[in-house]
């Protein structure tokens, strides 16, 4: 006899099913929220948590065993960043609390190591504690971007006011409607998704960069309103505003608070507005922001805005919404792929930058990775749109044992220079992965503009050393940083000289004699790029943080010198070591400015 469909069905979902016969929404661990804290007591969460800060006391702090914290979008133990350079925070911030997923949030202003600082943080409390912190800093630097008087930082009251029932919009459409000032900001064309209030105000960084009122805006020159700039078109640099999030939502004050990031990938650099007139991006190469923004929402139209933005590299990940994807490892044998295989991949490789579309025909292995500034991305992402041209006299070197390329020379980005140490590596005979570290002006130096890559003829084969001891001799060189000694290591030669980006600096022991690297915190994260016998060239890529918790240090000579810098930072660098008769007797080192605890990938 034939078994019934029905029941057939039912013994197959029975077999298939090894849970319990109920269910929640998918990422929840029950399907009743939590809403052990309210208001008040998320506020009172998030007071104390400004008050620990304000005091650079982290252990003050209510927050869990299991603490996940971010600053610009970098995972770091809780107490770094900031907390280890702070003088002062606000005495008052703009405060916002969402009940039904526990999160609440502050925008304010603070002091790090006597100067001005923006800075915005999200908490999400559970069990009694702070589980998560999410903070976005914004350091007064050269690049261009808003930065108000933090000492008259005034928040628009309007975000506390709770709103009469007939003003208010349900979760849903809230959320959408800040969605869709996101879509009217994303490739900013004229035409507008979002509703918006007659009177909308804008408050960037503590400035005011949208108001009716002229004289909100001081010095800006945008026109009036929120809506009106977004019909002129004044944003067309935004190619995508990704990984957006919503985590705090409150009906009653119709406040909506998201993150995300802008992406501008400066594929151009001018562009029109729709009333004809032209306008010119003040960067010409790929950037990014990240932000926590605050709208308030009345009458299903947005009236106020406040935003905390910061620059971060080129598409960078929000580790708030999942890991990273880890890039294939491709390791070829000089069978697979000579030195003539990388130099030819690796030049191939960078004539593709200069042609778009000329990515596709390139020779790709079947997985490939691809990062910039230790962020992982698309290829035609990043410099593949906005090289202009390239050096035609770079240093390359090909290592067959690591099956690896390392170029280094001048790029252009609508003819804005920079220095490049492109990395290659082979798969078969095939590219398996890029890794490029671009090092632009407007950062910190020193910096030198670049005209062509470091140059190096053969070594007398009497005065080369083994790869195994070059390596050796490198090693020496790092340890002795690492261990903070005032001896140079016997690794460097006697004229040993320093150059970084392009710059002189010093002979290389200086550093070590002088006690020159105090704001050091640890180089890490070293690895090995490519080794040339015959040139004596041994190239390393590592991680260099500084802390700034200290500002002046005494050198060996009783001198006072200042870090370069008031805030955290980790550096991304490429160093090139000349080795000759067991000697370092030059050294190469290009490095570009990453967040605080940044990690390769």
């Amino acid at each position: 006899m034939k078994t019934p469909l029905l029941i057939m069905a039912g013994a197959t979902a029975a077999a298939f099913s090894a849970s319990p016969a109920w269910a929640q929404q998918p990422g929840q661990k029950s399907a009743v929220y939590e809403l052990n804290c309210d208001r008040d007591c998320l506020l009172g969460f998030l007071g104390e948590y400004i008050d620990a800060m304000r005091d650079g006391a982290p252990s003050a702090a209510p927050v869990s065993e299991k603490i996940v914290f971010t600053e610009n979008n970098v995972v770091i133990p809780h107490g770094k960043g900031l907390w280890t350079t702070v003088d002062d925070v606000d005495a008052i911030g703009l405060e916002v609390a969402d009940t039904q997923t526990q999160n609440a949030a502050w925008f304010g202003s603070a002091v790090e190591n006597g100067e001005p600082v923006i800075y915005a943080v999200r908490i999400h409390v559970e069990d009694g504690r702070i589980d998560e912190v999410e903070s976005v800093t914004h350091r007064l630097a050269e690049l261009p971007t808003p930065f108000g008087d933090t000492t008259n930082l005034i928040h628009d009251p309007e975000f506390n006011e709770v709103l009469p029932p007939e003003e208010r919009r349900p979760r849903a459409r809230m959320r959408a409607i800040a969605d869709a000032y996101f879509d009217t900001v994303e490739l900013n064309d004229g035409q507008v998704f979002a509703p918006f209030a007659d009177d909308c105000g804008r408050l960037e960084n503590a400035m005011k960069t949208a108001s009716i009122d002229s004289e909100d805006r001081g010095d800006s020159d945008f026109i009036d309103g929120c809506e009106a700039q977004f019909r002129m078109g004044y944003f067309a640099i935004n190619k995508r505003i990704r990984e957006r999030r919503y985590p705090i939502i409150d009906e009653e004050r119709g406040v909506v608070v998201a993150t995300g990031f802008f992406d501008h990938a400066n594929e151009f650099d001018r562009f029109t507005l729709t009333d004809g007139s032209e306008m010119e991006t003040w960067l010409k190469w790929p950037n990014t922001i990240t932000l926590l923004e605050a709208f308030r929402i009345k009458d299903a139209e947005i009236q106020r805005i406040e935003a905390v933005f910061t620059y971060v590299p080129y598409f960078m990940h929000n580790p708030w919404v999942g890991h990273d994807s880890v890039p294939p490892v491709s390791v070829s044998s000089p069978e697979e792929c000579n030195s003539r295989c990388l130099a030819n991949l690796t030049g191939q490789v960078m004539d593709a930058y200069v042609e778009r579309g000329a990515w596709k025909s390139l020779p790709w292995a079947e997985e490939v990775g691809y990062e910039e500034n230790s962020v992982g991305m698309q290829v035609n992402e990043g410099i593949w749109g906005s090289t202009t041209g390239i050096g035609d006299k770079p240093l390359v070197i090909a290592d067959e044992e690591l099956g690896r390329a390392l170029w280094i020379g001048r790029i252009e980005a609508h003819g804005q220079p920079s220095w490049a140490a492109i990395t290659v590596s082979a798969d078969g005979d095939k590219i398996g992965g890029i890794e490029a570290v671009i090092r632009r002006k407007e950062y910190l130096g020193p910096f030198a503009e670049p005209e062509n890559g470091p140059s190096f003829s053969n070594i007398r084969r009497a005065d080369r050393s083994s790869r195994p001891d070059m390596l050796t001799a490198v090693d020496s060189y790092y340890e002795a940083v690492n261990a903070q000694t005032r001896t140079a290591p016997d690794a460097l030669g006697e004229n040993c000289a320093l150059t970084v980006n392009g710059q002189s600096i010093s002979a290389c022991a200086k550093p070590f004699t002088d006690a020159l690297r105090q704001g050091l915190e640890e180089v890490r994260d070293r690895h090995v790029i490519a080794v040339d016998e015959a040139r004596g060239l041994v190239a390393i890529s590592a991680f260099e943080d500084y802390p700034a918790t200290v500002q002046e240090f005494t050198d060996a000579n009783g001198e006072t010198y200042k870090d370069t810098a008031p805030f955290p930072r980790t550096l991304q660098v490429v160093d090139l070591f000349r080795v000759e008769g067991g000697k370092i007797v030059s050294i190469d080192s290009y490095r570009s400015e990453l967040i605080y605890g940044a990690k390769p990938r």
